[in-house]
């Protein structure tokens, strides 16, 4: 028994003398404090509400959240802790993951969160992204190929978001991440005044398509384009370029939307371009007031190109909207609330002002002396909603100028002219009716419909007609030339 209490003691000693031999800064690791946290992550995607109530700046059904995947790793060493995938319920606008039990040093740690929704519009096998030995900086530096305007209608849109969070141990931690997408939207809006159904061919921007987009975007993370992208491809809109335009709105958004990959600014100025009966149209896109041509649609952008079509050319103006709901979704609890007014003083001249048959005046011009009625018209409310002035029948008449445009809070005026076609007929004399609607754009619900424009207030009308309607009535011009009763500015 003496020997054998001998020897173990001898074993003992012998283990302190190793562990003395080791380096002091193993011990630490290996005997370092540790500590647990959990950390509640709210995932946020770009998804709308109510899709029966669709607007400019609301998602199609292809973009949308439908899976995530949600990777958790140590910043200081790539060691992946979570890696696991979630199916997304339509009705879902945000998906909130808790993560427990993170062993999390004494003094607090770095972790790398990676979120990446829709991951089937990229990967090549269901099994790319399993797993915890997955190359975490070759997934940062994702660079995506595939272009999203295929299949028709439209392919799934991923979105992705990266975020390193320090965490403190023994602490309950919240965060939340906006997810981003990969790719801008490019989408145009038709305002058809021709009466009948136009087909344009050659629709799209020419030339200016990169081939190539990082998946992840932001936070200092893959700022530029990709190394190897080029920017000679065509965006083209409908089938191949060839749009059909009918006098309703379309139910059917996709061959009106393209996205395209961000890509290196002054490459290029954004040319929108369309043939229609034999001629070629092409219209350099600047934003309002700027100086300088778009050359390039940012990560998230979107891009709405309004295009109104008259009975010989193309009108087109451009608004540029966060491609989030949070900001341009339609509330239509908001009360209308707009003006419209004469452009300048003596623009709407009036006929018959005291007589049931009072009207706007309107008269050819073939002298060159303008002798439309032209009208100024802006919406503040409801945001983000489409608002479209009408003829009740554009046989007679037509509309020019920017007869629509969206409810914003601090909305500019557009201006619109109604002015007749054809040769005055004293025996035929013809009027129209003009009146506004609000509604969603592509047939989405008219939730709103005619707007009341022409208030009476205290027994007097500033237009004559009635709530929604205006009356315009054409004349002679030398019957126009002597009218001196317009409808006030103020």
């Amino acid at each position: 028994m003496k020997n054998m209490r001998v020897k173990y003691g001898s074993l003992a000693t012998v283990c302190l003398l190793l562990l003395a031999l080791l380096p002091a800064s193993c011990i630490q690791d290996d005997y370092a404090a540790k500590g647990t946290a959990t950390v509640t992550m709210t995932f946020t995607t770009r998804a709308i509400s109510n899709p029966t109530t669709r607007a400019v700046g609301d998602l199609l059904d292809n973009e949308q959240m439908q899976t995530l995947r949600v990777i958790v790793a140590r910043s200081s060493n790539s060691e992946i802790l979570y890696n696991v995938k979630y199916d997304i319920q339509p009705d879902e606008t945000q998906k909130t993951i808790t993560f427990s039990e993170l062993t999390v040093n004494k003094d607090g740690e770095d972790f790398d969160f990676y979120a990446i929704a829709n991951e089937e519009a990229f990967v090549t096998t269901e099994t790319e992204l399993e797993g915890k030995d997955i190359d975490l900086a070759a997934l940062k530096t994702r660079v995506l190929t595939k272009s999203f305007n295929r299949p028709t209608p439209l392919a799934i849109i991923p979105q992705a978001g990266f975020q390193t969070i320090h965490v403190e141990a023994s602490e309950n931690q919240e965060a939340s991440m906006q997810l981003q997408f990969p790719v801008g939207k490019v989408q145009l809006i038709f305002n058809n005044q021709t009466g009948s159904e136009v087909t344009l061919t050659n629709v799209g921007l020419m030339g200016v398509a990169p081939n190539r987009g990082y998946l992840f975007k932001g936070q200092s993370l893959n700022e530029g384009v990709p190394s190897g992208t080029t920017q000679v491809g065509n965006l083209l809109f409908g089938n191949e370029g060839t749009l059909t335009i009918p006098v309703s709105p379309s139910s059917d958004v996709s061959p009106f939307v393209r996205y395209i990959y961000p890509g290196q600014k002054n490459a290029g100025d954004y040319k929108l371009t369309a043939s229609w009966n034999g001629k070629q149209h092409e219209v350099v896109l600047k934003l309002p007031d700027a100086a300088e041509a778009i050359s390039s649609i940012g990560y998230g952008e979107q891009y709405n190109i309004n295009i109104t079509l008259l009975a010989n050319s193309l009108n087109v103006t451009l608004n540029v909207l966060p491609w989030t709901v949070d900001d341009t979704e339609i509330d239509f609890s908001t009360e209308f609330n707009a003006i419209l007014l004469p452009a300048t003083a003596g623009s709407l001249m009036l006929v018959d002002p005291s007589t049931q048959n009072a009207a706007i005046a309107v008269a050819m011009n073939t002298d060159g002396k303008a002798r439309n009625a032209t009208f100024s018209f802006k919406m503040v409310s409801p945001v983000g909603a489409r608002w479209t002035a009408h003829l009740e029948s554009t046989t007679d008449f037509r509309l020019e100028g920017t007869s629509s445009g969206y409810g914003t809070a601090d909305a500019e005026a557009s201006v619109f002219y109604v002015t007749p076609i054809r040769d005055f007929d004293a025996q035929n004399p013809q009027t129209v009716k003009l009146f506004i609607t609000v509604d969603t754009s592509f047939g989405g619900s008219d939730d709103e419909g005619i707007q009341i424009i022409n208030p009476e207030t205290e027994g007097m009308r500033r237009f004559p007609g009635n709530d929604t309607e205006i009356t315009i009535r054409q004349v002679g011009e030398s019957a126009f030339d002597q009218l001196t009763e317009s409808v006030a500015i103020n």
